[in-house]
């Protein structure tokens, strides 16, 4: 077995912490901080809410029922009521074939016959 060194971090947290501070000084909010492109695509690429819906009934051969569908900065969430566990897995994957890389809420609630 052998051991590993563990190196002391280049920047401390004090260090950090009055780098924030000389930002917020000098009128920079570190809440405000610009996203990196990457994410501002992402999030951005969040299908409307009425295809969402589409694909879902047309995957789940209108099963669903009060389908609702929330498409903003967190992902897309899918509230609706399901009579089988089978049919809310079809909405899981009707919206991960439309939607890939984006985050999913399935609050889908399922109610045996």
């Amino acid at each position: 077995m052998s051991l590993q060194i563990l190196q002391k971090p280049l920047n401390s947290i004090a260090e950090e912490t009055s780098a924030l501070e000389s930002d917020f000084e000098n009128g920079h909010d570190p809440l405000e901080m610009e996203i990196p492109q990457r994410f501002a695509r992402e999030l951005t690429s969040c299908p409307a809410a009425s295809r969402v819906e589409s694909e879902i009934l047309s995957g789940t051969h209108q099963q669903i029922q009060n389908l609702q569908v929330q498409c903003d900065h967190s992902g897309i969430t899918v509230y609706g009521v399901s009579g089988s566990y089978y049919l809310k897995q079809l909405v899981t994957q009707s919206v991960l074939t439309l939607a890939p890389s984006t985050p999913l809420m399935n609050r889908v609630l399922v109610r045996a016959k």
